[in-house]
């Protein structure tokens, strides 16, 4: 535990610790759960009373105030504690089913009840920063249940835990492993961006706010993550990288003539954690960051900039759909910012 998790925890006497970055609603439904549950069902007396459907979502100061006084607690602790990265790709509750099935042994095998990190809420979170692991999905929201369903398929499959964690994240395949990494690399980037409210590639400051660079961002991914490439029956990038055999959750079964929009990933939702972890591999090397380049090009010291673009354009590319991807691309670009617009021309190029 670290000092700054020491000092957080100092201010929660008498009630359950918060595990290091645990989410609000299931640090509530663990306290609802300890021997000394009354200032949790106070709490959750104080969600219903607020009309809060979801215990993760910021609230008003009053509210706020009204939770901090159910638990004991100043607002300032409960914000330090509990505070959420982002709004951006937020998974709604009922959808908030992947974890890292390592965290939560560690949990168990801590004697503690296994509980989920706000961070595994976000559909550009797929890699656990801690153990280097593909986060697991499950059909329950419920990180007990998800554990417990976990180990009931090992055991039925007589797998060995390790062993099944290891094919999980595919560490004997290169492809899988340099994407891994990517996509770390991507969320370590992206977080610290986050905290500290600046966008820093290399030595350049982007000099736009979080929502600017993350609408550059999202339409990035909706070329990323199209479903197919032409000709028709050619699969998608991420597909060839994967070695999906057939289309998958990437097949779509529209003719070139529907034009490209029905082709592109508007909606990150529809793709599994493999698809989702590759595409923010991909979008970490098209932003040029640094540390996913180098990953990319297995430790070239300088990210090889006449390649990554020409990667980009081939994703561009298609003489039959109309509009094009890049039709499409460019007209996106007029909502960017003019200094993302500048940074980023290389994306719009021909």
């Amino acid at each position: 535990m670290n000092a700054s998790t020491m000092r957080s925890n100092a201010h929660f006497g008498g009630l359950l610790k918060p595990v290091p970055g645990e989410a609000f609603s299931a640090w509530l439904g663990r306290g609802l759960r300890a021997k000394s549950p009354a200032p949790f069902r106070r709490a959750a007396d104080c969600l219903e009373r607020w009309g809060i459907q979801d215990a993760n979502i910021p609230c008003s100061e009053e509210a706020l105030k009204d939770f901090s006084e159910a638990l004991g607690l100043t607002s300032e602790s409960l914000l330090r504690t509990f505070s959420l990265p982002s709004d951006w790709l937020k998974a709604p509750a009922e959808e908030r089913r992947q974890f890292c099935m390592a965290c939560l042994i560690n949990d168990f095998c801590c004697d503690r009840q296994p509980t989920s990190r706000i961070i595994w809420f976000y559909w550009w979170f797929t890699v656990c920063p801690v153990h280097g692991l593909l986060l697991y999905e499950e059909d329950s929201t419920s990180a007990p249940t998800a554990l417990v369903s976990f180990l009931r398929n090992l055991s039925f499959a007589g797998w060995r835990l390790s062993g099944r964690i290891e094919r999980r994240s595919n560490l004997g395949r290169d492809m899988f492993k340099r994407l891994l990494l990517m996509a770390s690399a991507f969320q370590e980037w992206y977080l610290a961006s986050v905290q500290r409210r600046t966008f820093i590639i290399g030595d350049v400051d982007l000099a736009a706010s979080v929502a600017e660079v993350e609408l550059v961002m999202a339409d990035v991914l909706a070329i990323i993550g199209k479903k197919r490439s032409y000709p028709v029956d050619q699969r998608s990038y991420i597909a060839q990288l994967l070695g999906i055999k057939s289309w998958c959750s990437l097949r779509s079964d529209l003719s070139p003539e529907a034009g490209c929009e029905p082709f592109l990933c508007l909606d990150i939702r529809e793709h599994n954690a493999d698809i989702r972890m590759a595409m923010f591999a991909l979008l970490g090397l098209f932003l040029k960051l640094p540390k996913c380049a180098h990953i990319w090009y297995l430790g070239q010291r300088e990210p090889n900039n006449w390649q990554i673009e020409h990667l980009w354009r081939g994703m561009l590319c298609d003489a039959v759909r109309v509009p094009s991807y890049l039709a499409w691309f460019q007209q996106r670009s007029g909502c960017w910012c003019a200094p993302l617009r500048a940074h980023f021309h290389y994306l719009l190029d021909r």
